[in-house]
């Protein structure tokens, strides 16, 4: 895994492992952002959009989760950095889209 010094770096590479879960995520901040322009209570355009797919990261990545140890079992204990990162990205943006 390619890293900085401060270890924050990745690319689309780094994330092999792991390539389910994250395909999950970003095809559930997708839904969320259709969802999202879709309902009339949101204001329209971007802030929508964004915040459609802030609320979705948490959930698509619990789903995330379980996608990736049925196909890979073992991929997220070997990779839990990355994994517990990817988690607390998702925690604060779904937190942050709530509170918003």
């Amino acid at each position: 895994m390619k890293a900085s010094t401060r270890g924050l770096w990745y690319d689309w590479g780094d994330l092999q492992p792991i390539r389910a879960l994250a395909l999950v995520v970003c095809a559930g901040q997708a839904l969320g952002a259709l969802a999202a322009l879709l309902w009339a209570r949101l204001p329209p355009g971007f802030e929508s959009l964004w915040l459609g797919a802030a609320l979705a990261t948490l959930p698509a990545f619990l789903v995330g989760l379980a996608v990736q140890a049925g196909l890979k079992p073992g991929s997220l204990r070997e990779n839990k950095t990355l994994v517990g990162r990817f988690a607390l990205v998702a925690v604060l943006l779904s937190g942050y889209a709530m509170v918003h």
